[in-house]
């Protein structure tokens, strides 16, 4: 399971390696968020080509060199070599220390993955699978899409097919941490019912969580930690005021800072806006995680309700489960198939089939519209326990779509 999180990315440096369909939707995320967004490539899509001949964004087409990621905040690779993602996790996060770094589509690579994000004019909800199954990331996605009449980020950037101007909308920028053996340190004096939440959550997430009173927290513990809790924010300053010194001296050495720009991440439950993110409401089955939030203070209650609501609809109804079947078949599916592309059809052809004597074609609706559906699909079958069914189509299906 990833660790849901909303990051303060108002005027935070951002770097994306690559100029690609995918990066350019890392940076349009990125600038809605009121990121400092840099791009590292020789070729760049028509919208990010626009954004630099405008100066919303820095664009240095060429391809990437050594100490390039140095004083960034967050960085994402997004090209097609995997030489050159591999170069960029290593120099970001093995050699500068930076905490958030992202390299697309390659889990053992990343700190954080992103999130399928819906949004409208008052709520914003964030949909992640933790990598099992991004086709079902984007049908719940779209489902939301149409409920709340809501956009996806993805939409943005375009008008009649000409690229438009990219605006600060001061959202936080959702994504997933990937905390699995990385220290986190929550620092507390008893545990309050949203301390034990978060700590809850640390530990399903593998985080090696550790506990600490604010009067015997030391400078080592931050150095060490790749994010920090605590219920009240005076302590981590205090003591992160040692660190913010060494940054000052580093950045006039013109040496690379051994805690990254930002050092750790953190969370401060007294004074939520004081931290690097927040944590959401959410909806949990398994390893299917939604995020709701207010886009204000006045939509707060408007968001506690379709919290609920999502609850009652997605928890313990079969939607964790199914996206846990899917995952299964990952490793097969990689082998199977060379390309996203190709994998990409495979898992839509999965999903969607239905058996049935009408000659109509008929697709899955994973009872988002109708929650009564009893159609004979994969999904039902996994809800209802015929794990012998699923398999043996799933595995006749992947062999035929394998010999085409």
């Amino acid at each position: 399971m990833f660790y849901p999180a909303y990051i303060n990315l108002q005027d935070r440096k951002c770097l994306v390696i690559g100029g690609g369909t995918v990066a350019e939707r890392k940076v349009v995320a990125m600038l809605i968020s009121g990121g400092d967004v840099t791009v590292i490539s020789p070729d760049a899509t028509e919208l990010v080509a626009f954004l630099a001949h405008i100066g919303t964004i820095r664009w240095h087409k060429r391809q990437m060199k050594a100490g390039d990621t140095t004083g960034y905040f967050l960085v994402c690779a997004a090209t097609d070599f995997t030489d050159i993602n591999t170069a960029v996790f290593t120099e970001a996060h093995e050699k500068n220390k930076i905490r958030l770094v992202n390299v697309v589509d390659v889990i053992p690579q990343c700190t954080f993955a992103a999130a399928s994000v819906v949004t409208d004019s008052e709520l914003m909800l964030s949909i992640s699978t933790s990598g099992k199954s991004p086709a079902m990331s984007r049908r719940i996605r779209e489902h939301f899409e149409k409920i709340l009449h809501a956009s996806s980020l993805y939409t943005l950037g375009y008008e009649e097919g000409e690229p438009v101007p990219i605006e600060n909308q001061g959202l936080p920028y959702p994504v997933y941490f990937l905390l699995k053996g990385r220290t986190c340190i929550v620092v507390c004096e008893q545990k309050t019912p949203e301390i034990e939440r978060r700590i809850s959550l640390l530990n399903r997430c593998g985080a090696a969580t550790i506990r600490i009173a604010p009067h015997k927290l030391k400078t080592h513990h931050l150095e060490d930690a790749f994010l920090v809790i605590a219920d009240n924010s005076s302590p981590i300053v205090g003591v992160g005021n040692v660190i913010q010194g060494m940054d000052l001296v580093y950045s006039q050495t013109k040496s690379p800072n051994p805690y990254g720009e930002s050092g750790f991440i953190s969370e401060y439950l007294d004074e939520p806006s004081a931290g690097t993110y927040f944590t959401p409401d959410l909806v949990i089955d398994n390893n299917l995680i939604i995020s709701v939030s207010s886009r204000n203070s006045i939509n707060i209650g408007k968001a506690r309700t379709l919290h609920k609501q999502l609850t009652n609809q997605f928890e313990n109804n079969g939607y964790g489960a199914f996206i846990e079947f899917l995952g299964t078949f990952r490793p097969q599916v990689l082998k199977a198939f060379p390309t996203s592309k190709k994998r990409a059809e495979f898992f839509d052809a999965l999903i969607d089939t239905v058996e049935q004597e009408d000659p109509e074609p008929q697709t899955c609706c994973f009872r988002l519209e109708n929650r009564d559906c009893s159609a004979e699909c994969l999904f039902n079958w996994i809800r209802s326990g015929n794990l012998e069914r699923a398999n043996t189509f799933t595995s006749d299906l992947l062999a035929v779509h394998s010999e085409k």
